[in-house]
Formats: structure tokens, sequence, C-alpha cells
């Protein structure tokens, strides 16, 4: 999947309409706040999108994003070449990066994503141009990387997709991936034999051969559960085409057949697969983004996903909540309040009940993402909610950072109209503040540069302390 100037912020106060939230004592007198962006890399052989992005325990921020094929060298050879799954380390909170190479040498720079351990050990996963699944693993802060074959390797046809990873504890990492060949959704957890990873035996979480898009996994930090999300296509669907096989009228995408968001229960050391659990039955097209889901520190599932609804000429974010193990779930709420159109929505989550949704939003209306006006402007939004998802405090976090339609059909796309690539990611440092590596495309629209914002005061997603 693929692909300036320092921006001026312009912080949004709570969007109206928004319920004021009821937070600790020392929060009260505190607005949120975010720092200027950050480029991360302005170097033209490694501008990109779709950046992941994981905090260590010590505080230490990484960020990995695909750059094509091609091989870099590690940091301790000079981080020379071209191409590959690139990664980058800060250690001052985000001021500055290093880039550290690539980690999946020699055939990577396809999809990436990165895990941190409690200890520290990294894992970035990649998809190399034989299109199999491998995952990196570093024990010195992305230093050097030893490769080890995940899925899809050895078998032919071989076409894994999209692949994601998170981590339990220090001595298992587990993987989510998409088998476009066989449309289905794999999992595959593997025990750390530091610093091998010894992978079980794939998964089939799905075999319907009708995901949209293999959405992202995460793991409950007190017993291992993994939660696996999807989206699938109902019909019609995907209609922005205007003649050929897949042309419709906007508002009858889904409408014959409901599109459904299923999640995947998969308990620590798993032999089979279950049965997938229903989430939301949706008559709107959710074709525009992957599925995300977070769980939080008591368990408390959350899941959101991006729906069209060309009535309203809007394309919305949804989030449901399970509080019961992800076996019963909430009817969907819409998160955004300020801006017609979102896209890309990423969930992280803190302390019980302590979520941020983020989300590329903007003022102007379409059917969908990429059937906007060349004028539309594009910023990063954030929505803070501290009781489940009932309420949200909105933030525009940074400046224009694209204009003109975001395209969301993938590989599908007009060459050049994929710059931003297909998602971006938050995470929580520490002390629950949240940092979002996302894709800059504002320069000339021509090429995206990976960049950063922090947020540097006000309540996080830990309840005992604000950020600052």
């Amino acid at each position: 999947m693929k692909r300036p100037a320092a921006l001026a912020l312009a912080l949004a106060t709570v969007a109206a309409g928004a319920t004021a939230l009821t937070m600790p004592a020392q929060a009260r007198a505190t607005t949120r706040t975010f720092s200027a962006p950050i480029h991360v890399d302005t170097a033209a052989a490694n501008q990109t999108g779709e950046p992941s992005i994981t905090v260590a325990p010590d505080g230490t921020e990484y960020i990995v994003a695909p750059d094509g094929p091609g091989v870099r060298t590690p940091a301790a050879l000079g981080a020379s070449g071209t191409g590959g799954s690139l990664v980058w380390r800060s250690d001052d909170r985000g001021h500055s990066w290093t880039l550290l190479g690539s980690y999946d040498v020699p055939t990577g720079g396809g999809d990436s994503d990165i895990a941190v351990a409690p200890n520290g050990t990294l894992y970035a996963s990649g998809l190399s141009y034989a299109a199999c699944s491998t995952i990196g693993v570093s024990t010195d802060k992305g230093q050097t990387w030893l490769d080890d074959p995940l899925a899809g390797c050895a078998k032919l046809p071989v076409l894994n997709d999209r692949e994601w990873t998170a981590t339990y504890g220090n001595n298992v990492v587990n993987t989510a991936i998409g088998d476009s060949a066989e449309g289905n959704i794999e999992f595959i957890r593997s025990a750390v034999n530091s610093p091998i990873v010894v992978p079980s035996p794939t998964l089939e979480l799905y075999k319907g051969g009708d995901y949209q898009w293999p959405g992202t996994l995460d793991v409950d930090q007190r017993n291992g559960t993994s939660y696996v999300v999807w989206n699938t296509a109902g019909a019609p669907n995907n209609c922005d085409q205007s003649s050929g096989a897949d042309s419709c009228k906007p508002t009858d995408a889904s409408t014959q057949t409901p599109d459904k968001i299923y999640v995947s229960v998969v308990p620590d050391g798993a032999t089979s697969a279950p049965t997938p659990t229903l989430v939301a039955n949706r008559k709107f097209d959710t074709f525009d983004s992957f599925v995300s889901d977070a769980v939080d520190k008591a368990g408390n599932i959350y899941v959101v996903w991006s729906e069209r609804h060309p009535a309203q000429q809007q394309t919305w974010t949804m989030l449901s909540v399970s509080r019961i193990g992800g076996h019963t779930w909430s009817a969907p709420v819409k998160v955004e309040r300020t801006p017609a159109t979102t896209v890309f929505p990423w969930v992280t989550a803190g302390d019980a009940g302590r979520i941020a949704i983020s989300y590329y939003g903007t003022s102007a209306h379409g059917n969908s993402p990429q059937k906007l006006p060349s004028s539309a402007p594009w910023s990063v939004y954030s929505s803070f909610s501290t009781d489940y998802g009932r309420t949200f405090s909105e933030y525009r976090t940074t400046g224009t950072m694209q204009k003109g339609p975001i395209c969301t059909s993938g590989t599908g796309c007009a060459t050049g109209s994929r710059n931003l690539l297909d998602f971006f990611e938050t995470a929580a440092d520490p002390q629950g503040c949240l940092v979002t590596a996302y894709a800059d495309n504002s320069a000339n629209g021509n090429a995206a540069i990976v960049s950063y914002v922090r947020q540097k005061s006000g309540p996080g997603l830990r309840v005992a302390s604000n950020c600052r």
C-alpha cells in the first residue's frame, strides 16, 4: 500500500453540541492542547504514508511505514539504501527522530506494523514482495533486527494482504493477516524464544471470502485474549464507480445485503477458530477504511469503522462498545461533531472507559472521501471520551494536511491519488498522553511526509495524571 513545511497549529475547542465530561479534579482546570506538528523525515527517498506508531514503557517512541521494494541497511550499518519498511525512533518525546533503516531486509517494503513488549522488545511485521508475511525482532531499540518468516512464505498462490501485530506480555506476539488468495482472515500466535518467534499453526478466523478489509487486532493484557475485527462487503458494494460491474447509486450501497462488522474473540493458546461475533449490521457502506479496535485496561473493547451516509453527503466515524468480553455490543454511535466527512478512524484505549478516536476530517460533503472537490481541506481530529464512548470532546490537532479527495479504494485508485495510503495510527505514552503518526500531503500534493503530533496538556488516557 503506498503513499511539508511546519504547519500552523489550529487547536479546536470542544465541538458544538458535545456534552461536557466529568473529569478528575486535577483535570477540570486544564484544557487538552497539542504540540505543533513535526515532520519525522523530509528526505525525498523517505516520503510515504500509513505510518504505525508505538511507545515503549520507557517512553521511547517508534514509527514504521512501508516504502516499496528495496533494501535499507540497519542503523548499525548507516541506514542507507532505498525502499523497504522504514523505522524511526525518538528518544525525546517526539521532538526529533532518527531513521533506523529497514527492518525487513531483503524483500520487504509492503504493509507494515509495529508492537512493543513490556520489556522493550520490538516486533515489526511486514509484507514482502513475495507477498508473504514476516516479523522482525529487535532487542536493542531498533538498531539491529532478526527477521523471521511468519505466514504464506512457502505456499502457492501467495497473496497475503495486510497484517497487524500485537504483543501479550513478553513471551507472545500475535498476528492477524488477510489472505487474498483464499479470501480468509488468519490468526497466528507466536511464542517468543528470544530472539526467535515460533508460530503456532494458523487459525482461519473467517473463510467467507467476503471481507472488505482485514481489520486490526488488540490483546487483553489481563488474560491474553485477542480481538480481531473486520467488515464484509454488502450489496451493492463500493458505489463510487460510474460504469462497469460495480456501478450503482451511492444511496443504494449495502441496501440489498447489509455490511457486517465482525469480531473474532480468540483466547490465548486457542487451537481452533472461534465463531465470529456480530458487532453491527449496517445498511450503509463501510468500504472506506480498516475497522480498528482497542481494549482498555479493564477489558472493555472498542470497535470503530468508517460509514458512508450519501443522503447527508457525509462519511461518519462509528463506534460500538462491548463491556462483557466481546459477546454483546452497544448500538453504534456517530463519533465526530465538526467534520462532515471523516476517514481512516483509529482508536486507542487506556484506563477503564478512557479512549481517543482519531480520524482525518473535512467540512466538505460528498458521497465518499474520494468523491470530494479538489479544494477540500483535511486535518487530523481526535475525540476523547472518559465514559466508555457515551460523550466526546473533539479536537482538531493539526492544520491542513491534505487537500482534495482521499482515495479509499486501495490499489484500485488512480495513479498519484493515493499518497496518504490507507490509514494512520495513534498510541498512548506511559502517562496516557496521545501521540499521533500521520501522513502530511499538504506541501505539493505529490508525496506524503510522515508526521507526528503529541498531546501536551489536559486529561489523557490514564486517570491518575494529566499530560504535560
